[in-house]
């Protein structure tokens, strides 16, 4: 592996403004911890800039096409899967000692600048105070870099999209066709729809 890139960034995500760093950098993960006032042993979510970098480092579950995978990834979700599903090795800071990884795909400007800048999948995770209200606000976001985050990479988006400020539906994959709902989001009948066509329910 090239050297690892420990640079820590402030982005628009489809929910609320996240905060994140290569999967690879400790430092980063262990800073972003700091920031945040969280917990160092708590797993984050991967974030993925294109739904074929998924498929190239996870193995999917059978009848988890692509196409399902971007109509799913469109609703404001989580996926979680078993990790060892992954087809590459996975620092132990990642999964904070769960069995179970969690990914998130947005094909936006923002994320894939990122993940270009990185050449990696990067962390994701809401960038406020542990306890705090997520921010939603680009100047929220660019206040918060100042007061706590300086030396971070803000990037915003040219895209229009309002963050809609709810949480993400997080959906575990536990077995063939069997998915448990870990949190409800805002879009979660549509979440649930999208389900049945993976299941043929």
């Amino acid at each position: 592996m090239s050297k690892i890139n420990n640079d820590i960034y402030i982005y628009p995500t489809d929910t609320v403004w996240g905060i994140g760093c290569s999967i690879y950098s400790r430092s980063g993960y262990e800073k972003i911890a700091d920031i945040k006032k969280s917990e160092k042993n708590k797993p984050l979510s991967i974030m993925f800039g294109s739904i074929d970098d998924v498929v190239k480092y996870f193995q999917l579950p059978e009848g988890m096409t692509s196409v399902w995978m971007k109509n799913f990834f469109k609703l404001e979700t989580t996926l979680g899967l078993p990790l060892k599903f992954a087809k590459i090795p996975i620092p132990e800071w990642v999964s904070g000692g769960s069995d179970f990884i969690s990914l998130r795909c947005l094909e936006t400007e923002a994320v894939k600048f990122i993940y270009h800048e990185l050449h990696a999948p990067f962390f994701s995770t809401s960038l406020n105070i542990t306890g705090d209200a997520p921010i939603t606000e680009l100047s929220a976001a660019l206040n918060f870099q100042k007061k706590y985050a300086p030396g971070t990479h803000l990037v915003n988006s040219s895209l229009t999209t309002e963050l809609s400020g709810s949480s993400s539906t997080i959906v575990f994959f536990k077995k063939k066709l069997e998915f448990e709902i870990i949190r409800e989001g805002k879009r979660i009948i549509e979440v649930k729809e999208q389900l049945k066509k993976l299941s043929g329910r």
